[in-house]
């Protein structure tokens, strides 16, 4: 992945109607900006994808009328590589680079984030993947996708059980628990060379793995000292650090944000709840969400809430713990397995067997994938 451009948001844009910073940018700001037609004999076609990539975005409005006070997005494109410029309101060029990947639809989308980076502070998803487990092939196996549903790419071919995939950083790395050796085992696959290395196999279940932010280090759940506790290793494996001790069961860890503890479940009360634990270990600490069931939780990138999986009887939804105020919202009826986009802004996850994509501040659900199986367990890249 290209790095993006760290830059702030001009101050005090649209005569002086929106003034924003990349460190306090509106939540809901839809940020008005004019892209010219690109030249060049790619530019037609690059220039569609920057459009829906800038769209999916939910942060930018696109602009058909020139005229009046709006961000500039410039560029041309020549064999699918791009030469991109964002141009202020005042005719500043925020940034002009050259974009040279060997996928088109790779530099429009590196393109497409850096302009959402740049114009709000916080990272587009443009060139974030999405991981999930479907059984489009009879089995369970891992795929992976853009995260505009393109791109499908089928990775694990066992012909057996695979589950809990969870993208690393950048989208490259994928660690999985997989049953190809008879039992289960944590491996991880590198997405550009194929190499698959089993990280975690000790006696008993291994599950659950996800990535720190970092990528340096795992978090999953093992029972080789008895209940399913959670362990942290690194994220080549080896010797791992056990955060839990009780005699209830502890499952489907994530981390927050900064590395310093994990969100997990456990059934301590008689059904699984949230609690958090600092990373070194330490007593749990429940959270009160009000949800009798609590599954699948995943802390956004921003910090500001916990995605879970709420069961209140045989109905599934999508719930949002509220770190700051503890208060609980339900977002999407009828669905679960919620995973963050890098954004926070956006939610993978599976209503009716589909891949789905909820945008927080709009309210609305997309459906990402459909057709190819029943799809479950969805990690998006952060």
């Amino acid at each position: 992945m290209l790095p993006h451009v760290n830059l702030p948001l001009a101050a005090a844009f649209l005569s002086g109607a929106l003034t924003c910073s990349a460190t306090a940018a509106p939540e809901n700001a839809h940020l008005p900006a004019v892209m010219e037609e690109f030249i060049g004999g790619t530019g037609l076609s690059a220039g569609g994808l920057v459009s829906a990539a800038l769209r999916r975005s939910g942060r930018i409005n696109l602009k058909t009328d020139p005229l009046g006070q709006h961000w500039i997005i410039r560029a041309g494109s020549s064999a699918g590589r791009i030469d991109g410029a964002l141009v202020s309101p005042g005719g500043k060029v925020i940034f002009n680079r050259h974009y040279d990947l060997s996928d088109m639809r790779h530099n429009a989308h590196a393109f497409a984030d850096d302009i959402v980076e740049a114009l709000t502070g916080e990272p587009g998803i443009a060139f974030s993947r999405v991981a999930f487990v479907s059984d489009r092939s009879g089995s369970k196996e891992v795929y992976v996708c853009d995260s505009d549903g393109q791109q499908l790419m089928q990775v694990t071919r066992d012909r057996g059980v695979n589950a809990s995939p969870s993208m690393g950083p950048g989208g490259e790395i994928i660690a999985f628990t997989s049953y190809i050796s008879g039992f289960p085992d944590v491996w991880t696959i590198d997405l550009s060379s194929g190499e698959r290395t089993r990280i975690v196999s000790a006696p008993g279940t291994n599950s659950g793995a996800a990535f720190s932010r970092d990528g340096q280090r795992i978090v999953l759940s093992m029972t080789h000292e008895g209940d399913p506790e959670i362990y942290v290793t690194t994220n080549r494996g080896g010797r791992s650090k056990r955060l839990t001790e009780s005699r209830s069961i502890e499952f489907s860890p994530a981390w927050a944000p900064d590395g310093e503890r994990v969100v997990f479940c456990s059934d301590a009360t008689g059904s699984p709840q949230l609690y958090l634990v600092p990373r070194r270990g330490g007593d749990p600490e429940r959270l009160e969400t009000g949800i009798p069931m609590c599954t699948d939780p995943d802390w956004s990138p921003n910090g500001r809430h916990i995605a879970f999986t709420a069961h209140r009887g045989s109905e599934r939804s999508i719930a949002l713990y509220d770190i700051e105020t503890g208060r609980t919202e339900i977002v999407v009826k009828g669905a679960a397995d919620p995973s963050w986009a890098p954004d926070s802004l956006h939610l993978a996850a599976v209503k009716d067997g589909d891949l789905i994509v909820y945008n927080l501040h709009a309210g609305r659900t997309d459906r990402l994938l459909t057709g190819i199986g029943r799809i479950s367990e969805p990690s998006w890249s952060k």
